[in-house]
């Protein structure tokens, strides 16, 4: 049996936890956070003159992409999850610009990342993505089928409830399939 080469780049530093989203009692802003706490917080708690409330927790996981030939480590800790085209409303530009790239055979996720402090959107910059891309299409084993993720410039983080982002556990667990 021929073993398969190691891939250039490499899930690493994997940390399990969950993605809490929370609601401020009086505005009803939601944010979100990453958590690696085994039983993760669900207890309001207050910043100044706002009360926090748990509102909805999802498994998730934090990582980072090691490039095998150089050893340089980049870290995704900004990242939320990856949205499949398929999740988006079909009237909307990323559904039909994923239709269009479905028939070449190439699947379409947006990166969405945690939002800033201030509600802002925490941009995931391109270098990073061209990483992420590469790992996740270096894993491939069907070799006319393409993953392309895009950064969100669509707005995603603001249009979605936190609780329609999949994290795509499928597309991750190509990591190690012996």
């Amino acid at each position: 049996m021929i073993e398969a080469p190691e891939p250039r780049f490499q899930l690493a530093d994997i940390q399990p936890g969950y993605v809490i989203i929370e609601h401020e009692m009086y505005s009803k802003v939601a944010r979100s956070y990453f958590s690696a706490e085994p039983v993760p917080p669900k207890e309001p708690y207050r910043e100044g003159s706002q009360v926090w409330s748990f509102w909805e927790m999802a498994q998730s996981f934090r990582f980072s992409v090691r490039d095998n030939q150089t050893g340089k480590t980049v870290r995704f800790d900004e990242l939320l999850g990856l949205l499949y085209y398929g999740c988006c409303k079909p009237d909307s530009e990323l559904y039909r610009i994923g239709e269009l790239a479905l028939v070449n055979r190439i699947f379409i996720y947006v990166a969405i990342a945690y939002e800033a402090p201030d509600g802002s959107r925490l941009d995931i910059p391109l270098e990073k993505l061209e990483v992420l891309n590469k790992a996740f299409n270096g894993r491939l084993r069907t070799p006319d089928k393409k993953i392309l993720i895009l950064p969100d410039y669509f707005g995603l983080y603001k249009e979605l409830s936190h609780g329609q982002i999949m994290l795509d556990f499928g597309l991750t667990a190509i990591e190690d399939r012996s």
